[in-house]
């Protein structure tokens, strides 16, 4: 699934990762169940990122909160901590652009890329989000042997400028300056952690 995400060639890139190893594959494919429906209910994302969390929502084009498992095209909202957007919902948007799954015997693996957008319910075709439209940020869970790991690749976070007004400027330099050196880090280990925890 790695050959899924996108090159880096501008801004910068970040790259977190966690695991956890079980005595068995057996053991480790059972987990990998429990990590994948973490994985598919986005809704629930906030509860597995850390104290300073970021709410995330899966949504259709009309803003509307979807209760089911994630599909191309769907759209994921992101509030984060301290530095709301300044448009008139407060959330940063982007687009679920490509999923997949993989099943051997002795890999299981899924994959979500979602890149910025422009909020979809607003007649407006600026990018809502603190990166611009060439970013992409790819999460990624895989179970190998008795190993279970999830992934966070960001690739070409560049600060988005695009029609934005002064104060988004500023705010949506912070938070992609933060994102790329602080932040993002910070965010997705704690993410990638608190997603492949196993409770028992």
């Amino acid at each position: 699934m790695h050959e899924k995400i996108p090159p880096q060639r501008k801004g910068a890139k970040t790259d977190t990762s966690s695991e956890v190893t079980f005595d068995t594959p057996v053991m480790a494919q059972k987990h990998f169940i429990t990590v994948k429906k973490r994985f598919l209910d986005i809704n629930s994302w906030e509860l597995f990122a850390g104290e300073e969390k970021a709410e995330f929502a899966l949504r259709d084009s009309k803003g509307e909160l979807l209760l089911r498992s994630p599909e191309t095209g769907d759209y994921m909202t992101i509030k984060v901590p301290g530095l709301h957007n300044t448009g008139p919902d407060g959330y940063d948007w982007v687009q679920i652009e490509e999923i997949e799954n993989e099943a051997t015997d002795n890999r299981d693996c899924a994959y979500i890329r979602v890149r910025p957008v422009a909020n979809p319910t607003v007649p407006e075709n600026s990018t809502a989000h603190f990166f611009d439209k060439e970013a992409t940020s790819n999460f990624l869970i895989w179970r190998e042997g008795n190993t279970v790991g999830a992934e966070v690749h960001g690739r070409n976070e560049t600060p988005n400028m695009e029609n934005a007004s002064l104060l988004d400027k500023i705010r949506n330099g912070l938070v992609a300056v933060g994102g790329m050196f602080i932040a993002s880090e910070f965010q997705w280990s704690s993410f990638t952690a608190g997603l492949i925890k196993n409770d028992k």
